[in-house]
């Protein structure tokens, strides 16, 4: 009995040690390509990039600047308005994309004014389809989730949200520690995708707008309790979405988020479809600032910036 035990131990031991230099060469840059095609994980290869543009944009939020005003939003947003940045000194724009959800955008905020006692502004730009937006088996984690773990901006969020996302990623998945871990390598991406896409499932929302009215509206709240004005719009949309954007309007008229920005959904400027080439942003020869000015003077009835 005592050599079984001992045997044992000593499998434990071996196993662990396998496990852990397997995981040091999977994490290290220059085996790391190896592992990820003796893993056959080679698809996750580069997925982590997704994860530090967003990790750039909450450190770029944290520094502490002579900035007052904070313009956010979705890729969309950031295509318009990241010409406008330097152009005026108060004004900081980190506009990331629709993959962190309206909590990313949420966390965003929090952070900004933590590091900016004199905030005066807070703009939030965001597609309607993008604002239905839930916690996914797809980009959900790799962007709404994961960054804000590794930078421990998780906590801000309300408990139901935490709870919607350990629902599909797993408790252990919004620890910092276990997300970098995660992050680390494509070997270790596959095993968590695998493992959630195996046995778990998206979070359902009960409305298309649940997560987004929940936000929103405390961000707003929020920016009135530090007395900073809080400024949300639509980002333009192409006409090809403009069905699948009203099929969302019944469940935004019954949404808290209507009960606050009725107008929001009538507000929305569509251009052409042929000024995109993806369906979404501006492409070709409508990819340029006169574009943005004229969409810019047509959309919005206030702008952060005098053009």
């Amino acid at each position: 009995m005592k050599k079984l035990i001992i045997k044992s131990i000593i499998m434990v031991f071996m196993v662990t040690g396998l496990l852990s230099a397997l995981e040091f060469l999977a994490i290290n840059p220059s085996t790391k390509d190896i592992i990820a095609k003796l893993s056959n994980s080679e698809d996750y290869m580069g997925e982590e990039a997704g994860t530090a543009e967003i990790v750039d944009v909450i450190s770029e939020v944290k520094v502490q600047d002579e900035t007052t005003v904070l313009v956010i939003g979705d890729s969309i947003a950031r295509q318009m308005f990241s010409g406008f940045q330097g152009e005026c000194p108060n004004v900081r724009i980190d506009c990331a994309n629709a993959a962190i959800n309206i909590s990313g955008q949420y966390m965003l905020v929090i952070e900004y004014l933590k590091n900016h006692p004199n905030t005066t502004d807070i703009w939030l730009f965001a597609h309607p389809l993008t604002l239905t937006r839930t916690y996914d088996l797809e980009l959900g984690y790799g962007y709404a989730v994961l960054p804000f773990a590794m930078e421990g901006s998780l906590k801000y969020l309300d408990d139901i949200t935490l709870d919607q996302m350990a629902s599909v990623y797993g408790r252990a998945a919004l620890n910092g520690c276990v997300a970098s871990c995660i992050n680390a390598s494509p070997m270790n991406r596959k095993l968590f995708f695998s493992y959630v896409r195996l046995h778990n499932e998206e979070y359902v929302q009960s409305n298309d707008y649940e997560i987004t009215s929940l936000y929103v509206i405390k961000l707003k709240d929020l920016c009135e309790e530090r007395g900073v004005s809080f400024h949300f719009y639509s980002s333009p949309s192409t006409e090809y979405y403009r069905e699948k954007i009203e099929e969302t309007r019944e469940d935004f008229e019954s949404s808290p988020l209507h009960e606050v920005y009725p107008d929001y959904l009538d507000s929305i400027y569509y251009f052409p479809t042929d000024w995109s080439e993806d369906y979404t942003h501006f492409g070709g020869d409508y990819a340029n600032r006169d574009t943005y000015e004229h969409v810019i003077n047509e959309a919005y009835d206030e702008f952060f910036v005098e053009l």
